[in-house]
This record gives C-alpha cells, structure tokens and sequence, in this order.
C-alpha cells in the first residue's frame, strides 16, 4: 500500500470560543492525532473502507467484520463498566453508563439486523469465533481496563469512537451522489452524524482536562496508547477485508 500523508494542520492554536470541533482541535487533541496521522489516513484509504463507501464490498467481507465487531461491542461495553467501576466523577461515569447501554443496544440492533439480511442466525452470531487481531485489539483494551487509570480508560476508547465518527463523516461527503443506493448507506449513516461525533467531543474534553497537568512522560505513554489503537482500528478493517481468522492464513484451522 502506499503510504498516505495527510495534508490537515495539528498545529494550528486552538479556538476555545468554538468549541471542540472536526477542524479545531485542543492542544493535546492535536497531539494524539497527529502521532497516529499515517495509520489514520492509511487506514481511510485502504480497501475494506474505499469499497464500504463505493458500496462494492464484498458480502461475506462485511458479514465477517459484523460478526468480529459484534464480538468487540460486547468487551468495548465492559471496557466502559469498568471504567464506571473506577471514575468518582459523576459526569463521566454517566458517560460510561450511556456508552455501555448505547453499545449493548443500539449498535448491536444493527448488526443484527445487517447479519440477519445474511441469513446469519443469533447462534451463530453469539458463537462466533474472535479473530487473532480482534483478540488483540479488545485484550489491550480490556487489560488498560483492570489496571490502569480513568485517564488511561478515555485514551483506549477514543480511537473506536474517533475513527468511526471521521471515517463515517468523510465517506458520506465522498460518496454524497451514490450514497443513496450503497447497501452500506445504514452503516455510513450512523456513523456520520453530529450526534455520534459529540462522544469524542466528550472525550476529547475530559481527556484535555485530565492531562494539563501531567507530566510529558505520562503525556507520551497516553499517546501510545491512543496509536496503539488507531493500528488495532486498522487490523480490525484489515482482517475483516481478507477474512483472515489467524496471523497466518495457513494456520486457519477449526478449532
């Protein structure tokens, strides 16, 4: 693949008046975003993404991510109960509660819905096998989860809701003229919207807040793990477009 460098500016000063916004990012907003610049925008580009928004992804392909993300909804809700378990502010451990629910309930109404078009039925939705790279992503973040902090919880979940709310937002502007007839349009639709993109508006908030006194060291490690999982976010997509169960295909086997 080749690689793709964004043309967006991380440097620019930050207009608090406005508001978080998609083009007016706080200091340390800026700061993770722009550490995980060639992986988000290699991960916009690559080929599960560039056909979910044509609408000529492939079936099967899509069923297969549907299936690992309904698995991955299930730790990502107990990533949120965790947290909730840890904070002491009462704002965000309503924030916690609402993306639990929100998790367990709405987004899971569309996969159901998309698997059952497929023929997919609730055994084997509950049944699925979880791939090497959904594993990988959903421990990280499940182990951040036992034993880190609250601030360390927003940071994991940020890249799900992030990249989701800008991958969502450009593909319905990209494909504007042909979205209408995308069997995918439901999909795009959901993720697109103000509504969805006030979760990282929160996010990125209450991070801000938790980190303006922290110390660079501690300000890097969030870092890492905010690109650890804008790379996981690419896996998942990359897995899901090759189908692929195991680190090797060779080592796919029933298990």
């Amino acid at each position: 693949m080749t690689a793709v460098t964004s043309t967006t500016n991380f440097d620019y000063e930050f207009d608090a008046d406005k508001g978080i916004q998609r083009n007016n990012l706080p200091p340390f907003a800026q700061r993770m975003r722009k550490a995980a610049d060639l992986v988000w925008e290699e991960g916009y580009q690559q080929p599960f993404i560039r056909e979910l928004g044509e609408g000529t992804l492939q079936r099967e392909r899509f069923a297969f991510y549907l299936l690992q993300d309904f698995r991955y909804v299930n730790d990502y809700a107990r990533v949120h109960a965790l947290g909730l378990a840890k904070a002491t502010d009462p704002e965000i451990m309503a924030f916690m509660l609402k993306v639990q629910n929100g998790a367990l309930q709405v987004e899971t109404e569309v996969h159901r819905s998309y698997l059952a078009s497929y023929g997919i039925t609730e055994e084997q939705m509950n049944n699925v096998r979880q791939s090497a790279f959904a594993r990988a992503y959903t421990s990280n973040i499940l182990s951040i989860a036992y034993g880190k902090d609250i601030l360390d919880i927003l940071v994991a979940v940020l890249p799900c809701a992030w990249v989701y709310a800008d991958y969502g937002y450009r593909l319905a502007a990209e494909f504007a003229d042909t979205l209408d007839d995308n069997p995918y349009k439901s999909w795009v639709d959901m993720y697109k919207t103000d509504e969805f993109w006030q979760d990282s508006v929160w996010l990125l908030e209450h991070i801000e807040k938790l980190v303006a006194d922290a110390s660079e060291e501690r300000k890097r490690e969030l870092i890492d793990i905010f690109v650890t999982g804008v790379e996981n976010e690419y896996m998942f997509w990359a897995s899901a477009y090759d189908m692929q169960y195991t680190w090797k295909p060779e080592w796919n086997q029933e298990r």
